[in-house]
């Protein structure tokens, strides 16, 4: 009789004359002990040497064992490590239907920031719900017919080719349009310098891994775009949250960090900040670009508010006073139409040739026919047009933002006027806890973007980011209302729980 083994599985009693082969026996009882939960997920089993002794068979028949429960998806074996049970059984996976996905997949639980980025897609669309946390461009403004025209000419003019493959950078018409653009705006000053892409999106994805790794410091305004943060963070670099005020990041704190840490990126935005609605000032500007070529410092500057300005002077990108070190990214989403997904990085030097290569290797290219259309589109006074069609629309939905939360929060909140884009930033005089309120708030029909999602760091404040792109002045009466009301809610709770006598 073979000895019990220590890992709760009987070997004995094998049957070695004309009960079937020993190899299938031992498989059926390992899988047997596997589904009746004897052998834990995770459980490592004997090596095959001490199986062959225990059941006293040879090694040969003992790897045929373990090969075959691998096979029926019952172990899983590391070179060096051993065979171990996997996280979930095949009888147990049919019972589940497709949890068993959950099993073996890597642990990755989703992060606040990409919780609050599809609440952000999936709210608007809800019936009753008024979105606050959605700054996309409205589609009244989207130049759909001309979309389709410019659809239909690229088609007769190029036939096949529009639907061709492109070298990565992009398309030579586009580039140069786009270049066209940066001469005028400073971000750019030739073709060569231009890597279209899918989104501004993208390119900061691309640039975050061209330049990042783990265990590298990366700096980034804190508030910001969230999907900066999402971004910068799937790198494993560590993100350092720099303050931003009323006249951008403040620059100080950036020094007093680099003081402390080697780091490898600065990423922000430098006009019509997203949530702030601020610019960088001119001296910090300065400062900013002295200190990238001081310490060889790559600075990531976001521009895709930056023509979404409604007063003031629009200020000259950073990359012109600093081209080597500036890579700038931004898109034609918040002008023309996010679904559009034409965005470009303008950088020059050996980064530049990483940034292409991660283009070809996550991509190949951003589709060829929308390239096309933008071309024609940029060739022209089109994307003038249509900002002068936009600045005002928006324009009058920040106004009627602010106004609402002076009638129904005056005294609760702290908020500048924004100077450009889709956002107001609210600071709470009085904290309330975050994930409570936001609760409350789609409770009562209104959602908006919590201040943690946009941060790096956690916060003391409660802010809010409140955007106003998509509704109508009548609704961001409502919706300011609703959040009142919610916020009401919550003060009432926590001053209820405050008075409750000890039991």
């Amino acid at each position: 009789m073979a000895p019990a083994m220590s890992y709760k599985v009987d070997l004995s009693h094998l049957e070695r004359d004309g009960g079937g082969s020993l190899t299938q026996q031992l498989v059926d009882r390992f899988a047997g002990a596997i589904e009746a939960g004897e052998l834990a997920p995770g459980e490592k089993l004997p090596p095959t040497r001490a199986l062959a002794a225990a059941a006293s068979i040879n090694h040969l028949t003992a790897a045929r064992v373990y090969r075959r429960l691998a096979e029926e998806g019952y172990v899983t074996a590391s070179v060096g490590r051993g065979t171990f049970v996997r996280s979930l059984a095949p009888a147990a996976a049919e019972e589940r239907g497709d949890d068993w996905q959950a099993y073996v997949l890597p642990d990755r639980p989703s992060t606040y920031q990409e919780e609050m980025l599809s609440d952000a897609f999936r709210l608007p669309g809800e019936e009753g719900m008024i979105s606050l946390a959605t700054g996309f461009p409205s589609q009244r403004f989207h130049p759909a017919q001309e979309m389709a025209d410019l659809s239909a000419q690229v088609f007769a003019d190029e036939g096949g080719a529009a639907l061709s493959y492109l070298p990565a950078p992009g398309l030579p018409a586009l580039r140069e349009g786009l270049a066209d653009l940066g001469r005028r705006r400073g971000f750019a000053t030739d073709a060569a310098e231009i890597i279209v892409t899918s989104g501004a999106q993208q390119a900061i994805d691309l640039t975050a891994r061209a330049l990042l790794g783990p265990r590298d410091v990366v700096a980034v305004e804190s508030p910001t775009f969230t999907g900066s943060l999402l971004a910068l963070r799937a790198t494993g670099a560590r993100v350092i949250g720099i303050p931003v005020d009323e006249d951008g990041l403040d620059v100080e704190a950036l020094e007093q960090a680099l003081a402390r840490h080697e780091v490898r990126l600065c990423a922000l935005q430098t006009t019509c900040q997203n949530p702030t609605g601020v610019d960088l000032s001119p001296e910090r500007r300065l400062r900013l670009a002295e200190l990238a070529v001081e310490r060889n410092l790559f600075v990531m500057e976001d521009g895709a508010y930056s023509d979404l300005r409604f007063e003031g002077e629009r200020p000259c990108p950073l990359r012109q006073a600093a081209p080597g070190h500036v890579i700038y990214v931004s898109s034609l989403s918040k002008v023309v139409g996010g679904g559009l997904r034409i965005g470009w990085i303008a950088a020059r030097g050996p980064v530049h040739e990483r940034l292409a290569m991660l283009k070809q290797s996550a991509d190949f290219h951003t589709p060829t026919l929308v390239q096309h259309m933008a071309a024609r589109y940029l060739d022209g006074d089109a994307y003038d047009r249509q900002l002068a069609k936009g600045l005002p629309y928006y324009r009058e939905r920040r106004d009627a933002l602010m106004a609402a939360l002076e009638r129904h929060l005056a005294g609760e909140y702290d908020a500048a006027v924004p100077r450009g884009g889709h956002h107001v930033w609210v600071t709470l005089r009085r904290p309330a806890e975050e994930r409570t309120l936001y609760s409350e708030a789609v409770r009562n029909g209104v959602s908006f973007t919590p201040g943690g999602a946009v941060c790096a760091e956690r916060r003391k404040r409660t802010s809010l980011r409140l955007s106003f792109s998509l509704v109508e002045p009548d609704e961001l009466e409502e919706g300011v209302r609703r959040l009142a009301r919610a916020l009401r809610e919550v003060r009432r709770r926590d001053r209820t729980a405050t008075a409750a006598p000890l039991s």
